[in-house]
């Protein structure tokens, strides 16, 4: 496994086997102590897409695993505890996602703001800016915070 790899010969423990049945169905992945996202390009959610398709979800993912790097980094104890009230802030299918998802309560936070920074990612590219009326003004405002996000 390339993460495995990449964390040992860096000197790092590698993951547990619990992770490693993670990462093996992930199509990318925040690696914190190398800070480096690793990107799945031949996962099988995108085997079958188009050219234009399987770019804009590498975007995505990319998106995402940066998302979830700002979050790790950023984010206070308060934050992370807060997870599962965060959680239900979220737009019913970020919160749905993250629940069918299999997540542990620690990981609400950052999965959050990981989704909703590459949504705002996408609508960005798209030209739309600003806080979208579907995001709570809680949740808009700790993405803010903990991304820099200006807008």
């Amino acid at each position: 496994m390339l993460v495995d790899d990449l964390l040992s010969s860096a000197g790092f423990a590698t993951v547990s086997h619990r992770d490693r049945l993670e990462l093996d169905r992930a199509a990318g992945v925040w690696v914190q102590q190398l800070q480096v996202v690793v990107i799945d390009a031949g996962h099988p959610a995108l085997a079958e897409l188009d050219d234009l398709t399987f770019e804009a979800m590498i975007a995505r993912i990319a998106w995402h695993e940066w998302g979830h790097a700002l979050s790790v980094v950023r984010t206070t104890a308060d934050e992370v505890s807060a997870g599962g009230r965060l959680l239900d802030l979220a737009p019913e299918g970020v919160r749905e996602g993250i629940r069918r998802g299999g997540y542990r309560h620690r990981e609400y936070t950052y999965e959050v703001l990981a989704e909703l920074y590459a949504l705002l990612m996408s609508r960005r590219r798209r030209g739309q800016t600003g806080q979208p009326p579907w995001l709570h003004n809680e949740l808009y405002e700790l993405l803010r915070r903990v991304s820099g996000w200006n807008e």
